[in-house]
């Protein structure tokens, strides 16, 4: 079944069940309720002021919610439109009630310190755009509760998923999916979420704290460490002049050429470029001292987290007066609005600890017209590379979640850049857009 199939179902299910949702004859949908006291009791355990609810039905919880902390402001979406009349006639004030997808909620990065989701998850066709929808709505150390059903038997499970739910599909129900601990894991570990704790509770429950990790500036000394380790073999790795170089960029990038990328990604500036260029990170300039070396009347600086980078990149470009090179975080770039022509970012934002900010920077520091252009890893396109990425490369701190699908990245840059290039070869993206 597609995406669109599954949720149609579950519109004609809730719209049927919004009727008795609340009531003593609600059939299997009451045994909602008896998850409501243990997410009660997660949220006394911690402070909150902005709550969001996810499938929030007709607001049994944000009731009791409203109920205890009436001062608190809350906030509740499902896609069934019938779910959220119902929860609106109940008038209560400092709650607000949306219709609208949970994989793409419609709200600002940061607005919520909670968010909770009971019983509505098994319902959701593409569970990593919820989790990844999930970490941008949340703030910096917030709280993500879920509630959902569960099997400890992966056989179990198997079943659930492969017999019994498409049984249910015929009866009318949208289940999609019921999912076990390391499933929650590696949603949570995509999306740079931080999974605390995963119990089950009951004959079918999980019970899950997942966390937004804290100002991500905290993953700075990671970067820095990580790359220091990797000095002696950086450039090897890039250029592929080794064996075992060339089997890592086959193995991790499905045999893109990422030579023969970046030599299309610097195509995108001209050699007689004469403006102000930003290029983050710098890197040890492997691939661009040649193409610098042409733009004598370009004024350059290049920036990187690491001085282990820099320090290379400083021998290569040490012939260059018209090149500065200076340690700093993208995240928070300490130049004046519009004060550059280009902005390159080339292998770097799938590193970066606090993307939002890093997109945000570059902007701000790109003049109107200006070009943004860039290459990195995005997931979704290759099963290994993403296990190699999530299992050996996040952990060893070269890559940071969470990372952009391309569709994920097109809109993201649709939003503020024309596009002028936009390109997909295996699990690497490269782009040039045009500052609106």
């Amino acid at each position: 079944m597609t995406s669109k199939e599954y949720k149609e179902l579950s519109l004609k299910e809730f719209t049927k069940a919004a009727e008795v949702y609340e009531s003593d004859h609600a059939g299997v949908y009451e045994m909602c309720k008896k998850d409501y006291p243990d997410v009660l009791a997660e949220l006394e355990k911690e402070p909150f002021s902005d709550l969001l609810d996810c499938g929030c039905g007709t607001g049994p919880m944000l009731t009791l919610l409203h109920e205890k902390y009436p001062e608190k402001h809350y906030t509740g979406i499902d896609l069934t439109p019938r779910m959220i009349e119902v929860a609106k006639a109940k008038n209560m004030e400092g709650v607000d009630l949306v219709v609208g997808d949970c994989e793409h909620l419609p709200f600002e990065e940061g607005s919520f310190d909670a968010v909770i989701c009971c019983e509505s998850f098994h319902h959701y066709p593409d569970p990593q755009a919820f989790f990844d929808s999930v970490y941008r709505v949340l703030r910096p150390g917030g709280r993500f509760i879920l509630r959902d059903m569960t099997m400890n038997s992966a056989a179990v499970r198997w079943f659930c998923n492969n017999v019994e739910m498409p049984l249910a599909h015929l009866a009318g129900k949208g289940d999609v999916r019921i999912y076990g601990r390391e499933d929650i894991r590696r949603l949570c570990e995509n999306a740079g979420l931080e999974m605390v704790t995963f119990e089950k509770r009951g004959f079918c429950r999980l019970h899950c704290l997942i966390r937004k990790p804290e100002a991500p500036s905290k993953n700075y000394s990671s970067i820095t460490s990580s790359y220091r380790q990797s000095k002696n073999i950086y450039d090897d790795v890039l250029t592929q002049s080794k064996w075992w170089s060339r089997l890592y960029i086959r193995l991790f990038w499905s045999g893109v050429d990422d030579v023969e990328l970046t030599r299309r990604v610097l195509s995108y500036i001209p050699d007689d470029f004469d403006g102000r260029l930003l290029d983050v990170p710098v890197g040890t300039a492997v691939f661009t001292h040649e193409k610098y070396s042409a733009m004598k009347d370009a004024q350059i600086v290049g920036l990187d987290y690491s001085e282990d980078m820099l320090a290379q990149a400083r021998q290569r470009l040490s012939q260059l007066p018209n090149v500065e090179l200076v340690q700093g975080d993208v995240g928070a770039l300490e130049f004046d609005r519009s004060s550059f022509d280009i902005v390159l970012s080339m292998n770097g934002f799938h590193a970066f600890p606090d993307k939002p900010s890093a997109f945000r920077e570059t902007y701000r520091v790109l003049k109107k017209g200006g070009k943004f252009i860039g290459c990195y890893y995005v997931r979704g396109r290759s099963k290994v590379t993403d296990a190699l990425v999530s299992r050996i490369l996040v952990r060893k701190g070269w890559f940071t979640p969470p990372f952009d699908t391309p569709e994920q990245l097109r809109r993201r840059l649709e939003k503020v850049y024309d596009l002028a290039e936009f390109h997909v070869e295996g699990s690497m993206v490269y782009f040039c857009g045009i500052k609106r």
